[in-house]
């Protein structure tokens, strides 16, 4: 079921500021949100260490770019200035 899962969080350009966001596991394999850098539905989601219980399911935590965008530009996922 999860084998076409990309691996957790390997963008090695995580500014000092979204560093919390190091030990996030990838949980919505990239159908989440537009990357607003390439504009295709390829953010995924990850887990929520905020997270409460509510009827409408898990609230993830998306980054702003894509994985793929913020290794090609060498750039923070979580920063939305880029």
């Amino acid at each position: 079921m999860f084998e076409n899962m990309p691996e957790p969080i390997q963008n090695k350009y995580l500014c000092n500021k979204h560093l919390i966001h190091k030990n996030e596991k990838l949980l919505s394999p990239c159908r989440g949100k537009l990357c607003k850098r390439c504009k295709t539905r390829k953010v995924g989601g990850f887990t929520n260490p905020d997270h409460v219980s509510n009827p409408f399911g898990y609230l993830y935590l998306f980054p702003e770019i894509c994985e793929v965008c913020a290794m090609k530009n060498e750039r923070c996922a979580w920063c939305t200035l880029f």
